[in-house]
């Protein structure tokens, strides 16, 4: 599991809705299905492209966050990794 430090978040605003986002748009691997931010883990779900993801992806956290998860983006330098922490 990797872990992360949560001072590396920052908001992402898309379409109404503002979720965490980590950007790892250096790394060469993308990250694990399990990962952890500060005392908070997350296990991946689901990836959206990076161009186009608004058609879709605002829709699918809104649902994440009705559902009482807590849904983290991490960006690659093409695709967003949605990851769900309960």
């Amino acid at each position: 599991m990797q872990e992360f430090e949560d001072a590396l978040l920052e908001p992402f605003a898309t379409d109404g809705v503002v979720v965490p986002l980590l950007r790892l748009t250096s790394e060469e691997q993308p990250p694990d299905s399990q990962i952890k931010v500060g005392d908070q883990a997350y296990n991946y779900d689901r990836s959206y492209p990076v161009k186009g993801h608004s058609a879709v992806m605002p829709g699918y956290l809104r649902e994440q966050f009705a559902a009482g998860k807590k849904p983290l983006i991490v960006e690659r330098p093409d695709r967003f990794y949605v990851y769900l922490g309960a």
